[in-house]
């Protein structure tokens, strides 16, 4: 065995025990992707408490007749799939008004004509407005009609009409956003549950001024780095059986795909994030530190990255940042795998993770060699101290 082989083993080894006797900050890791959740369930609380969405109905129709009707009684019918729309009809005027006021985030338009039109199986159509006050809302918001359109031309013209709509491919049961989100959280948990168990066993040397002894001991310092990388991956995985016994337990929903395509997609990420720790714990070293940075920084991504919020909230650096990490890769595979069970773009996201994975690999441990050997302290209390000087002077 290689004295690098024997060196990374021991690294794992010696922090998987030390994590194991610390039993509280681990199950801190475990409940990681459940921050995330309840973060999410407040956020889109208002699209799915309650009865149903606050929906205007505008109904322009002069002579509605069955198919006015059929449509109106479906479109107000309790989903089982939330959000349900809880109708309030109203005339255009005051739905515009509230529309525009934020009060109404989705407004229903049947024209007039539209009755004549379905009865000679003429095309047409109806409007629907949906307040976009992030994307994720709007996707929930919209759904609801596109199935319960589906379901009218079902009911009252199997034979007649042809549905078209925006979204072309409709399954026959589409899991809400919420349902599915407990499998999506999982990639940000394990990705950022990496970086906080990598950054925090590096945090650990500092605290323990232990750091110089093991750098000094003639070992292979890329060995003991890339130990402390892959305690945080193996550990970083304790959150999986929670997110499906969440997700299982709430929606009786297990994902789609396969475990392969599991791991060729989060093992990447969590290597890659677990890089970034080992990088972060050599500047902060803190352990304090590591939590609010790891859970407040995931939590960021996920809500401006992950398709919750546009992008646009992060500026647009953050929007050109976004093009080149691989969290967006993961997300869009894995909405693709958990909720739809297809793979168009996994070869070309596999490939983009690994890259990143393969690159912090070898570059993490180098990087933080060469942070651990500067003393951030001395070097912020010189700028203090330089500070105060040209303050005395002025």
């Amino acid at each position: 065995m290689s004295e690098f082989i024997r060196v990374f083993r021991a690294g794992v080894k010696k922090e998987l025990r030390v994590w194991l006797r610390n039993k509280r900050r681990l199950g801190f890791v475990a409940l990681f992707p459940l921050l995330y959740y309840f973060a999410f369930v407040l956020l889109m609380g208002g699209v799915y408490a309650g009865p149903g969405v606050d929906t205007a109905l505008v109904i322009e129709e002069q002579n509605p007749g069955v198919y006015t009707n059929g449509l109106v009684e479906i479109l107000g019918e309790h989903d089982p799939i939330p959000p349900s729309l809880r109708l309030i009809e109203m005339n255009a005027e005051t739905a515009d008004v509230l529309f525009e006021n934020g009060e109404i985030l989705v407004v229903i338009t049947i024209p007039d004509g539209f009755e004549e039109a379905v009865t000679n199986n003429v095309s047409t159509s109806i409007h629907i407005q949906v307040n976009n006050a992030h994307e994720d809302m709007t996707k929930n918001l919209r759904m609801p009609v596109i199935r319960k359109l589906d379901f009218f031309y079902q009911t009252y013209l199997p034979d007649a009409a042809i549905s078209d709509f925006e979204v072309e491919l409709l399954n026959e049961f589409t899991p809400p956003r919420l349902a599915y989100m407990a499998w999506t959280i999982l990639i940000f948990g394990i990705s950022f549950g990496g970086l906080f168990l990598s950054g925090s066993t590096t945090t650990h040397e500092y605290e323990q001024e232990t750091l110089d002894e093991l750098l000094m001991s003639n070992q292979s310092v890329h060995a003991i780095f890339m130990g402390k990388m892959f305690s945080g991956v193996i550990l970083s995985y304790i959150s999986v059986p929670a997110v499906f016994l969440l997700g299982w337990g709430l929606y009786g929903l297990w994902p789609q795909g396969t475990v392969l395509a599991f791991l060729a997609l989060t093992l990447p990420l969590s290597i890659y994030s677990a890089g970034l720790g080992v990088i972060i714990g050599a500047v902060v070293r803190n352990s304090v530190y590591m939590v609010p940075l790891s859970a407040l920084g995931a939590l960021f991504y996920w809500i401006v990255g992950g398709g919750i919020a546009p992008l646009s909230l992060g500026g647009i650096g953050f929007e050109v940042l976004n093009e080149y990490v691989p969290f967006s890769n993961v997300y869009r595979t894995a909405i693709e795998m958990f909720v739809q069970g297809t793979y168009t773009y996994l070869h070309v996201d596999i490939l983009v993770i690994w890259s990143f994975a393969v690159a912090f690999l070898m570059m993490s441990p180098i990087l933080a060699d060469k942070l651990s050997r500067v003393d951030f302290g001395r070097k912020i209390e010189q700028i203090r101290q330089r500070r105060r000087r040209k303050a005395s002077l002025s």
